[in-house]
């Protein structure tokens, strides 16, 4: 049993690694021992910087528009970032996540929203402009579901709990948690 396990996972890292090989001319910039894991949604690579060993998982969704008509990168991924599963970014102009941060399973980050002001007009037929600049410095913790909107900052070896919802700041070494996300205790350094 132990055999098969180590055959099938051997097999799933050399998928992984040809599916990296395969995509990664098609970024911006693509750091050295970065993968990216098959069935990843990529939307305009080519405005998406990727750092060193940075990890996205199967079914992450990186959406990268050029909303200033500039043709510069939207999305930065710094080093050391970690990627989970089913995560959705959308950058119309700037998303920077710095180095080391984590990103857990099915979070949502987003610095435009869908608007909704022509009531008689469906609002997928409605303009999804930029809101403001969304940034995830060194170290943080995004959990489980959490959801990041337009332009917040979570700071510095920040942890934003499972499901919460960020709709201003998050100070550095602080953990917060809820719909919308409060402040829910300050770590020491």
């Amino acid at each position: 049993m132990i055999r098969s396990e180590t055959f099938w996972q051997r097999y799933a890292s050399l998928r992984n690694r040809m599916h990296t090989f395969l995509v990664r001319r098609r970024f911006h910039r693509w750091g050295e021992r970065s993968r990216i894991e098959r069935f990843s949604k990529l939307m305009s690579p080519s405005l998406v910087i990727i750092g060193d060993d940075v990890h996205i998982c199967e079914h992450a969704w990186l959406n990268a528009n050029d909303d200033r008509g500039d043709g510069r990168p939207t999305l930065e991924v710094g080093n050391g970032t970690y990627i989970g599963r089913f995560v959705h970014i959308n950058a119309w102009r700037q998303v920077k996540l710095e180095d080391r941060v984590l990103i857990a399973d099915r979070v949502f980050i987003s610095d435009c929203g869908h608007q909704f002001a022509a009531a008689n007009l469906p609002i997928a037929d409605q303009p999804d402009p930029y809101l403001g600049p969304v940034l995830l410095k060194t170290g943080c913790w995004i959990g489980t579901g959490a959801v990041i909107l337009p332009g917040v900052t979570v700071g510095r070896n920040a942890v934003v709990a499972a499901n919460s919802v960020v709709t201003a700041d998050v100070a550095d070494r602080t953990v917060v948690g809820g719909v919308p996300a409060r402040l829910i205790k300050r770590l020491d350094p």
